[in-house]
């Protein structure tokens, strides 16, 4: 946003974005363009600068990749607009391959694009770089933008497609006709926020809760704050706030005193929670005015589950000195990203005494024989001590671990041992089942308030210590931690991460114990074997994936990975099934995919060789499943059992469960899953599969 000499407005495809994701901060960049000294933008952070950097690179690569093909490409400077802008004109009419840094415009908007490609039908496409490994909304409104201005420039009908090309350097095309609908409905918001701009501060709009607030975001909290916004509500969404404040509920001080109100579709058991969670946040801030480093107050949920299970610190393993605390790095930044540290702490025997175990990478061949390291470790650590556990905070050392089995096709059957025998354990998920706390996040660096004093290490964040690997990649540091002040640094703070999360265990253990809840009791563990034996059919096309790996010939390679392909792409689906089973109620009822809170309506009915159960739920809980002959869900307490989704009115809360009499039988023991026959509740969940 800016003005022209003649102090017209003029507008970019960026403003169009930053107006999607936070009118707030649109409204601000316009205040602040009309009004320097009133206010101040927050100052551009590492991690930004970082990524602003990155993209820059990537932008850079691919021209480069252009420069190296035997294709014409033209370069427009950018330092004047008019003259760029004949450049480019020129350009296109000589009908240059490759035109990068375009400038284009139309109307209020102007902007210089990343690259128009010359297509074979001899009209040009407007074609962008983004350091994402996949296409984001966004993306789409600024090429529509570009793709109209291109229209304008040129003089001819919009541009049919449009691409991008995305850190993975893999091209992606979209049909412009998909997405400008929606763009012109934006465009028009946008153009009316600036032509109703009366420059009064209490005329900007409120800041959306969640949103992005880019260089605004200071003053969006700012005034979360000083309203008291529910935004602040540790847990929250953006759905139960716009119903909380239908019921004139604005602030976490008048949710923190609900009880014993009902709010229209908002599901009771969530209000309860979430005005508990409400008065914590209050009691720890007033507790905070008189002691900023005062711990947050917090209390231990019901330590048994919807069925009676335990969760919370109830369900957790015996204690083991074996027992392994896991964290990972990775810098998100490169082609594919990259997890360059594996970090384990374990007891050494010694009382409050640790060892500390760490493997590096830094390309994708270390990257792999990181992976592989760690793997080995843990898993023949496991088959010598069995009843040991692998403690981690957060899902994402599991699900790295995972992606890594595949992209690497790599120790697969080890890491499934593990994950099948529930090796792992999120203690995340723990504090979440078993714990509230005061505290209006839940990450580690806010739990740990309960058990430790502030870091003292350099890299306190995983923020910082993207950044800090960014640095070294620049410094020309060595790259072993001994010889490296920025990676030992990096090292000293996954060693500290580590070291929470034992102490996190340690601290839930005794409050537990304070609380009597019961310890879990020790279970008989068998020595494990190696992983389990494959289908014969499996083991061949292993050996012979395996025979092709080891030839020197890059069609033997592509061969190997072509193989096993179908087993791979298998594996995310049903780690998002096993994953959904062990998630909470209010996980279930903000996916999608699930149908949180079923209750059985009446006895199921006969129909030809199955039985038809009909189940009422919520209807203000988000679904995206739908009814077919081929629409196949499963219960979460029960994932051996497939059911047609036979009809389905999200609306009214109704659905219809269709499961043959055999596998009624089978499955569930002779009872159709409702009240009173499989589970001593009346509550189930249902998760959509693939047929």
């Amino acid at each position: 946003m800016k003005k022209d000499s003649s102090g017209q407005l003029r507008y970019s495809p960026s403003d169009l974005v930053r107006y999607l994701a936070s009118p707030f901060a649109s409204w601000m960049d316009r205040f602040y363009l009309e009004n320097p000294g009133a206010v101040s933008p927050d100052e551009q952070t590492d991690d930004e600068q970082l990524i602003a950097q990155s993209g820059d690179q990537h932008e850079r690569a691919v021209l480069q990749e252009f420069h190296s093909s035997e294709t014409q490409v033209v370069e427009i400077p950018r330092e004047n607009f008019h003259l760029a802008s004949h450049e480019t004109l020129s350009a296109m009419a000589a009908q240059v391959p490759i035109i990068y840094q375009a400038a284009l415009e139309a109307g209020p908007f102007f902007g210089f694009t990343d690259f128009l490609l010359l297509g074979a039908s001899g009209r040009y496409q407007v074609w962008d770089t983004k350091l994402a490994r996949s296409p984001k909304p966004y993306y789409a409104l600024q090429l529509c933008c570009y793709s109209e201005m291109l229209a304008a420039v040129a003089g001819v009908p919009m541009p049919e497609k449009f691409g991008i090309i995305l850190g993975t350097k893999e091209r992606v095309e979209f049909r412009v006709e998909d997405f400008i609908h929606y763009y012109r409905y934006i465009r028009q918001g946008f153009l009316a926020l600036q032509q109703g701009f009366t420059g009064k501060l209490t005329d900007r709009p409120e800041p959306l809760a969640r949103a992005d607030h880019g260089r605004w975001t200071s003053h969006a909290e700012k005034f979360f704050q000083e309203t008291d916004h529910l935004v602040q509500v540790a847990g929250i969404t953006v759905g139960q706030i716009k119903k909380l404040k239908r019921a004139s509920i604005a602030t976490v001080t008048g949710l923190s005193a609900v009880a014993g109100r009902t709010i229209p579709k908002l599901d009771s058991s969530s209000l309860e929670k979430l005005s508990a969670q409400a008065r914590l946040q209050c009691q720890t801030r007033a507790d905070r005015s008189h002691n900023p480093d005062t711990p947050p107050r917090y209390e231990l949920l019901s330590q048994a589950g919807a069925n009676g299970e335990p969760v919370g610190p109830a369900a957790l393993p015996p204690d083991h000195s074996s027992d392994v605390f896991f964290d990972m790095e990775g810098y998100p930044l490169v082609a594919g990203g990259l997890e360059y540290l594996f970090g384990a702490c374990t007891r050494n025997g010694q009382p409050g005494s640790w060892e500390f175990r760490d493997w590096w990478a830094h390309d994708r061949e270390e990257e792999k024989g990181a992976f592989e390291g760690f793997v080995d470790w843990v898993f023949t650590r496991w088959q010598g001590n069995p009843g040991m556990h692998i403690y981690h905070y957060a899902a994402y050392e599991v699900s790295a671990v995972r992606r890594l089995s595949t992209q690497h096709d790599s120790r697969q059957d080890e890491v499934d041992e593990l994950l099948r025998n529930e090796v792992f354990v999120d203690l995340y998920q723990t504090v979440r089942q078993g714990l509230r706390i005061g505290e209006d996040s839940y990450s580690i660096k806010s739990v740990e308030r309960l058990y430790r004093p502030k870091r003292g290490t350099q890299v306190a964040t995983a923020v910082d210590s993207i950044v800090q690997y960014a640095r070294w990649m620049e410094s020309q540091q060595p790259g072993d931690w001994r010889s490296s002040p920025i990676l030992n640094a990096i090292r000293d703070y996954n060693e500290d991460d580590c070291r929470s999360t034992a102490e996190l265990l340690q601290w839930l253990r005794k409050a537990a114990a304070e609380e009597r809840v019961p310890a879990p009791k020790p279970v008989s563990v068998s020595a494990p074997s190696a992983p389990r034996q494959l289908p014969p059919e499996v083991v061949a096309r292993l050996d012979c994936a395996a025979k092709l790996r080891n030839a020197s010939d890059a069609v033997s390679t592509v061969l190997a990975h072509v193989i096993d392909f179908h087993r791979r792409e298998e594996k995310p689906m049903w780690w998002r099934m096993f994953d959904r089973a062990e998630a909470t109620a209010e996980a279930l009822r903000d996916d999608p995919a699930c149908i949180e809170g079923l209750e059985a309506i009446g006895a199921p009915v006969p129909d030809k060789q199955s039985l038809v159960q009909t189940y009422r739920f919520d209807p203000s809980q988000e679904c995206k499943l739908a009814a077919s002959d081929n629409s196949k869900v499963m219960f979460t307490h029960n994932l051996e059992a497939k059911l047609t989704l036979s009809s389905l009115d999200a609306s009214a809360g109704r659905l219809e469960l269709k499961l043959g009499k055999k596998s009624v039988n089978e499955k569930f023991g002779g009872a159709f899953p409702q009240q009173g026959s499989l589970l001593p509740h009346e509550h189930v969940s249902a998760t959509v599969i693939q047929a």
